[in-house]
């Protein structure tokens, strides 16, 4: 096995395991003739901590009866790690641990740590019974703990440094959930198909078409395969691959139906260019705003209008956009919940601030979007101008709407006078007359607290207040 001599910056892009889990790796037990395999690239490149590895057969049974004993008091059972693979993976656990999934049992080992915390899984396989073999070259390649660096044969490391997917053997009579399985590994890695891979492709998915014009698969196909993609570290590959293939007119039409179609000066891209690009926007793989990011501009297909001057518009495309999407998300079998919310998304992605905005605007506008709304909403719209291929800053309008929001908050979150545990007949029971004196009095009180120099309790605002009640009875004597 001959190491990586240099690495270009493509290659080392989320690349490298988490120091913290290789340390642990080469210190721990029977983990010193652990293999990383090329398999964890599918994740690490999606900023993923999650590690693909292989023991020996012995160390492998060794691992084995201590998940299944638990008897030396260094590992505690847990609820299976669920595959990541059948999850948002919007988000890990953050804990002092690391969980290791063999088959059904997870062990966690609970380490101090001075520094900041780290979680990673370990996907545990044996030498002698690998349950999927690699298809794609990188697969084969194995991270050395040692060395700190790649090693393979010097074609894999070529394909590796240059991001190319080419399968390790000619696969024939490939299925859909294959092929789109294939999609999705370029999705999780960055890397595109080899030019000869992809024309392979190309061939079998017409063969498919040929044989069922229709074809069907199950939800949890669609489901899983699509969850892959958009969580990959640039889900634009797989779109792109489908469509260059004739694949994406079957698996979602509404967004092949956007390529080729200009929109106005705002706009570099085609619609939909620009919607898989705003979805690689998307700086973390958050399931939510990656769907939203992609389906936002779905409904500028159905109304395009394209002016005497050649821009095209899209007039209330939001409201069409929304309704696309809750068709796509039934049909790809996912749950109402998050349906409801990036059909949200989605539907309002379209606010315009301006500086006519009265505080009683503003509010309206608080009142139906909330904190988290409105930063996945700003999240949203950041991630549209990137997508656009010629804006990148946040809108001046929005950064005021956020100064607007912000100011009534800090306004509203002030100690108001109905908020002192003092009130006008606990004055009047102190000997101050009604009046506007009494305002006065409760106005000076409330800058004594504001300012820290008095407590907000009865007992200290009734002293206080007595005392200057009587200042003002010496004063009037």
């Amino acid at each position: 096995m001959k190491p990586i001599a240099t690495q270009t910056a493509f290659a080392q892009k989320r690349s490298e395991p988490d120091g913290f889990a290789l340390d642990w790796l080469a210190s721990y037990g029977c983990f010193d003739q652990v293999s990383i395999t090329g398999k964890s690239l599918k994740y690490l490149r999606a900023g993923l901590p999650i590690l693909r590895v292989r023991l020996p057969a012995a160390e492998y049974a060794m691992l084995r009866t201590q998940l299944e004993s638990n008897t030396d008091g260094t590992a505690a059972p847990l609820r299976r790690f669920q595959n990541p693979e059948r999850n948002d993976m919007d988000a890990l656990p953050a804990a002092n641990a690391i969980r290791v999934e063999l088959r059904n049992h997870t062990i966690q080992f609970n380490l101090p740590r001075s520094e900041a915390d780290s979680v990673f899984h370990m996907l545990v396989e044996s030498e002698e019974h690998e349950e999927e073999r690699p298809r794609f070259t990188f697969e084969r390649l194995r991270y050395s703990i040692q060395d700190r660096m790649w090693v393979g044969s010097d074609a894999d490391l070529a394909d590796y440094n240059e991001g190319i997917l080419r399968t390790v053997a000619t696969y024939t009579d490939w299925n859909i959930p294959e092929l789109l399985r294939a999609m999705a590994m370029s999705a999780r890695t960055d890397f595109i198909f080899e030019s000869g891979i992809l024309e392979q492709l190309r061939e079998e998915w017409n063969r498919i078409r040929q044989s069922q014009p229709n074809p069907r698969v199950s939800k949890r196909v669609l489901n899983r395969s699509f969850r892959k993609i958009l969580t990959g570290a640039r889900p634009s590959r797989a779109f792109l691959a489908m469509s260059d293939i004739g694949m994406l007119d079957w698996y979602m039409p509404e967004l092949q139906a956007g390529r080729g179609l200009s929109q106005n000066k705002y706009h570099q891209h085609d619609i939909f260019l620009h919607s898989i690009y705003t979805c690689d926007a998307v700086p973390v793989p958050d399931l939510i705003l990656r769907l939203s990011a992609l389906f936002h501009d779905l409904g500028k297909v159905d109304t395009r209008r394209v002016r005497s001057d050649g821009e095209a518009s899209f007039h209330n495309h939001e409201l069409v956009s929304a309704r696309h999407t809750d068709r796509i998300l039934r049909r790809f079998g996912f749950d109402p919940a998050l349906i409801k919310r990036v059909r949200f998304l989605v539907r309002n992605h379209m606010f315009h601030y301006t500086d006519e905005w009265t505080d009683k605007a503003v509010r309206r506008f608080m009142r139906k979007v909330d904190a988290d709304d409105l930063d996945d909403l700003i999240s949203l719209r950041m991630a549209d101008r990137k997508g656009s291929g010629k804006r990148q800053a946040l809108p001046r309008a929005i950064k005021e709407l956020k100064r607007h929001i912000a100011e009534l908050r800090a306004r509203e979150a002030e100690l108001k006078i109905t908020d002192l545990n003092i009130d006008g007949h606990a004055l009047k029971e102190l000997g101050l007359r009604p009046g506007p004196g009494m305002g006065d009095m409760l106005r000076t009180l409330l800058g004594e607290v504001r300012a820290g120099s008095l407590s907000n309790t009865e007992n200290e605002l009734r002293n206080r207040a007595g005392a200057l009640i009587n200042d003002l009875n010496d004063a009037g004597d």
